[in-house]
């Protein structure tokens, strides 16, 4: 699934510092979480894809009146989304200059594992698949697209039986990652206490207000 925009909105997402991207990735992603929360979340192959193509054009502010330069897919094949590690697919959101090779205006951005941050209250993070595991990959990535930009983002509901343990790992684990940057807020969300991302059936939907931290990290290549 792609879908073409003006180059000026990569411009405008890279040229931000990387903490400022990943807090545009929480704030702007959130209420699709929320809703999945609630609504449910459908992880049918098309669907799937569909829903992070949408995060991602939200995450960038992309204005469908301009369509242009660059591409934004989700898929676990389109176009070289290849990192040497299996967990992307097709949980990449990513958007490709055309015509990047050995030009300045080459953007790649990959949202690795979104279909988990955005479908699980108690997915684990992996700094290292910000990295692509061969060295070779990374360097064929950069002379490809230019600028690579690599995160990642979870939402981790307090109620969760294995919240602490969950936050407890990933802290101990993130200072392994010294050029790994990351940007945590402390969310309330009205969600379901039981049942979260299922398909929601015919019975009235119950809410409460939940405390929820949201984290994203990334890497820039």
């Amino acid at each position: 699934m792609t879908t073409g925009y003006d180059i000026k909105f990569a411009r405008a997402f890279f040229g931000l510092p990387v903490e400022e991207r990943l807090t545009k990735l929480i704030d702007n992603s959130f209420p699709d979480w929320i809703h999945n929360c609630n609504v449910g979340v459908s992880l049918v192959y098309d669907k799937a894809c569909h829903m992070i193509e949408a995060v991602t054009e939200k995450v960038l502010e992309v204005d469908e009146a301009h369509l242009g330069d660059f591409e934004v897919f989700a898929s676990s094949t389109a176009h070289e989304v290849e990192t040497g590690y299996d967990l992307y697919n097709p949980d990449t959101g990513a958007l490709v200059a055309i015509g990047a090779n050995g030009n300045d205006d080459g953007y790649f951005y990959m949202l690795e594992t979104g279909i988990r941050a955005l479908s699980t209250d108690n997915a684990k993070f992996e700094p290292r698949w910000l990295v692509p595991e061969d060295e070779k990959i990374g360097t064929h990535l950069v002379k490809t697209y230019g600028r690579v930009f690599s995160a990642q983002l979870r939402y981790w509901t307090h109620d969760s039986d294995d919240y602490q343990k969950l936050y407890d790992e990933f802290k101990a684990t993130i200072g392994k990652f010294p050029d790994v940057k990351f940007v945590e807020k402390q969310l309330t969300a009205p969600i379901r206490k039981k049942s979260r991302f299922r398909l929601k059936r015919k019975e009235a939907l119950e809410t409460f207000d939940t405390p929820v931290t949201a984290i994203a990290i990334g890497r820039e290549l």
